[in-house]
């Protein structure tokens, strides 16, 4: 098996200009894809390969200023790039049928299957996928923070002698990395954990041609979401207190299994280009420090609460009395 150490560089679109473009798609794409960059590693983490190509945009044929300061990457070099249809079938040749991606955090890969998709291609041999940031953090502090590649690359004393937001510069930055860890083990973690996460899936998603939700009402009353089952020996979980309603249409429940213990329910809400609902659920093993933490939260927002129906009530306006 190899290692295929994936980075890609996308050009922006205004809002209106992409909201437009998605109607007109009825899929998402919130940015295109102008660069694959791509280093292939053995499973002795040894480089035996590399891939660079120039895409020329189809939708968002104007490159944005601040994706052309940030990667060098000019309006002459994307009109001169090949288009993705051509690109796609030269990076699946190379990467081969026997291969993993292994990216610096989650962005990657579903912007990459968005543009295919946007384009018609079939996302199928898209292969496994392994964001390195959490396999780091498994096998270092534990931790779940979502470093840069920069800050791990001074940890390791990795001299960065190439310029960075060049794909292929940073997909070699990133094999640099990935030959420090232990690979084989952090994919074994990774998938009996799914990455950070016991469980994660994502409903409702009309942009992919699934039935969005009309309401948030509507996706808390999702048997996903209303009857939850452990992810480790699927029996239904039970509810301990209250849920938590944060901004950004997130919602947070800590649930109890009678043989896995404390559990949290994370369900984070986004707009379809329709106008429904789409969720994202994830289950996570909840310590002490988390449980402490949403138990506040929760106190806090019923304090909060409660003070509200007092100001409305001092503050109401007197009636008339009957004569």
């Amino acid at each position: 098996m190899n290692y295929i150490l994936l980075d890609l560089e996308w050009n922006q679109a205004y809002a209106e200009q992409a909201m437009a473009v998605q109607k007109r798609l009825g899929t998402r794409l919130r940015g295109e894809v102008i660069q694959i960059g791509a280093v292939k590693m053995d499973e002795d983490k040894q480089i035996c390969g590399s891939f660079s190509v120039i895409i020329k945009p189809k939708f968002f044929r104007r490159i944005h200023r601040h994706v052309m300061q940030l990667t060098g990457i000019t309006q002459d070099m994307i009109d001169m790039g090949i288009p993705l249809e051509e690109a796609n079938a030269r990076f699946r040749r190379w990467c081969g049928d026997n291969a993993v991606f292994l990216t610096w955090g989650p962005d990657d890969v579903p912007m990459l299957t968005d543009n295919l998709r946007a384009n018609g291609l079939d996302t199928g041999w898209v292969p496994p996928v392994y964001d390195l940031q959490v396999i780091y953090n498994m096998q270092t502090d534990g931790s779940s923070r979502q470093r840069s590649l920069e800050y791990v690359m001074e940890q390791f004393e990795i001299e960065q002698r190439l310029p960075a937001h060049d794909a292929l510069n940073d997909a070699y930055f990133t094999a640099l990395v990935a030959a420090r860890l232990d690979i084989k083990k952090g994919i074994a973690m990774y998938s009996d954990r799914r990455g950070q996460y016991l469980d994660a899936v994502e409903f409702g998603n009309a942009d992919v041609g699934e039935k969005g939700f009309s309401s948030p009402e509507q996706v808390l009353k999702d048997d996903l979401v209303e009857k939850p089952e452990c992810p480790l020996c699927h029996k239904r979980l039970e509810f301990v207190g209250k849920m938590l309603h944060a901004k950004g249409q997130r919602y947070s429940q800590l649930c109890k299994c009678g043989e896995h213990g404390s559990l949290m329910m994370n369900v984070r809400l986004a707009r379809n280009i329709n106008g429904t609902f789409r969720a994202k659920r994830t289950i996570v093993e909840a310590d002490a420090d988390m449980i402490a933490t949403h138990q506040e939260k929760i106190s806090r927002a019923q304090t909060e609460k409660s003070a509200k129906r007092r100001r409305r009530r001092y503050t109401r306006p007197a009636t008339a009395k009957q004569a």
